[in-house]
Parts: C-alpha cells; structure tokens; sequence
C-alpha cells in the first residue's frame, strides 16, 4: 500500500478563507488528503474555530482531486449519529470517492460546552461510539426506513433519501488497546497520534489487527493513518526549551516520547521523519502546520512530497 500524505489546514488558528487558501495550496503541491478538526471550541490560545462541516463542503466543492475528512468528529453528545450520517452522506454523494470521516469518542472541552449532564467516562464513551457507528451504517446502508431502540440512540422509520454511491470510509480514533481494537472492529481505517514506537508496534497495531480479523476483514488493506503537529523554522529562531514552556501553557507537548508536536528545520528533517514512521507501520501521514509562517511550513513539502510518495 503506497503512504498518503495528507494536510490539516487548522481553523481553530486559521479563519476559515485562510484555511481554504492553504486546501487549494496543499491540493497543488500533490498531497493526497485533506483533514480538518472538528470542534466547538479551541484548544487553548487558539483564536479561532470554524464549523468543519460547513468549511469541508466549501473545499470540496474549490478543489478538484483531493480526499477530505474530519480529525475527528464525536458523533455521540452534541452530534446525534443520524444527522452526522445525514451530513456525511449527501457530501458524499456530492463529491464521490473523496469524502471521509474520522470519529472519536470527543473531548470534554467541545461536548460539555452545549450538552446538559455529566461528562462520560471513557468506557462509557466508547459504548456510546459504538452504537452511533451501528446507527450511522443502518442509515447509509438500509434502502428501507430504519427502526432501532438502544441504549443512547433511537431511529423510529428513519432513512436517508440522499446516500452517496460508494460507502464513506470511517478512520477510527484510537490512541489504547479497547480502542484499537474497536478500530479494527468497527472502523474502516485506523487513525492515531501515538507515535512512541513500542506503544505503536505492542499495543496499537496488534490490537487493531486483532479487531479487524475478528470481524472478518483484512488488516493489511486497512489504513493505519498518524496525525503529527509540526512547527516548521528554518532559520533556527526559535528556542526550543521557550517553545516547550509555550506549548505546555496550551497543552501541548514539544519535546520526549510524548510530545505531539515536531520541531522541523528542513525538507531533510521531514523526509526522514517520514521514513522513520513508515517504516514502523504507517501508511497515511497527516500533518497539522502550527509553524508561525504557515504559508513557509505548506510551501516546504515542495521538496518533501517528490521524495516520499
């Protein structure tokens, strides 16, 4: 399986038309698929944040080639599963073959902001995830209206008229072993941001291609996608100990196993980066810029992207 390389242009450090400027950008330069995040609010520092349904369909509809989806929705609390199989399926049936999805089981910080109640555990969260994936493919595949009584969800002669031709392929959230394995399970592809490479090879490869096999699907044409925020300065300006102490007021880490973000100083950085994870596994690299010239840090896999794909 040849390695994707694909691009989050961030609109929650972006407006939206900027954003849509660096889509169109990434689409020329030759990457393969385009990510946006899908929140309610930002993480902290950041200073905007978009609706990622309303920016995706605009993308789509400016470019011409690239695959879009979101990193990740939480289609459980502040999303009910048949609106986001709604929305899902006719941006599919729009734009065929180029329309994705990735879910996860959400973050506080979005769903607590415009849902009543208590946050969910984790377990509790993933329980829900999965009945909302089991609502959202009786949506997408019923020809007829749907019933269904569950424990967080319920459809009472519910279809959609407007479903796309080819199926919208679900990247499953997964970062520990349950979640692996519901990947595997459930998901159509695999999408993580752990990098630690005894956590990837021990934990999250096997367990995701334990899920797969059980359900009766092939691992090895299954996606194991990584998401990686990168920081781009070529002209060494930046003090790496000041961008740690900066990232953790954010929360985000810079530097150990840990870290979420990279710092890169060259297209040989990158290249070599790139190697490195896939030759651990992975075969879709997604790469959020939070470079402070996001123009520079798009422009650079100018030089990366003919070396690596």
């Amino acid at each position: 399986m040849r390695c994707k390389i694909g691009y989050s242009p961030s609109i929650e450090r972006s407006r939206p038309t900027d954003a849509l400027h660096h889509a169109l950008l990434a689409e020329q330069l030759g990457f393969d698929s385009i990510w946006v995040d899908d929140h309610f609010l930002p993480v902290p520092h950041m200073t905007e944040c978009g609706f990622a349904w309303t920016w995706m369909s605009s993308a789509l509809q400016a470019t011409d080639r690239v695959f879009f989806a979101t990193a990740v929705t939480a289609p459980i609390m502040r999303y009910n599963p048949a609106v986001v199989a709604h929305a899902f399926a006719t941006m599919g049936a729009m734009y065929p073959g180029r329309v994705g999805i990735g879910v996860g089981s959400g973050e506080e910080l979005n769903e607590m902001a415009v849902v009543r109640g208590e946050w969910p555990h984790p377990g509790k969260r993933l329980e829900m995830l999965e009945e909302a994936l089991s609502v959202m493919s009786k949506l997408w595949t019923s020809t007829v209206p749907t019933s269904f009584t569950g424990s967080y969800y319920t459809l009472t002669n519910a279809s959609l008229f407007t479903r796309p031709e080819q199926p919208i392929p679900v990247y499953f959230s997964a970062i520990g072993p349950r979640a692996s394995t519901m990947a595997g399970l459930l998901g159509d592809h695999l999408i993580t941001v752990a990098r630690n490479p005894a956590v990837v090879r021990d934990v999250i490869f096997p367990n995701f291609e334990a899920g797969a096999r059980k359900a009766g699907k092939d691992p090895k044409t299954m996606e194991r996608a990584l998401a990686v925020l990168y920081f781009y300065d070529p002209d060494h300006l930046v003090d790496p100990e000041a961008m740690k102490v900066s990232a953790s007021e954010a929360k985000i880490e810079v530097a150990g196993e840990g870290s979420q973000m990279e710092l890169w100083h060259s297209a040989e950085d990158i290249i070599q980066r790139i190697e490195e994870w896939k030759r651990l596994g992975f075969d879709h690299l997604i790469f959020g810029n939070f470079s402070a010239d996001c123009e520079a840090g798009l422009r650079v896999f100018e030089d990366v992207l003919p070396h690596v794909i």
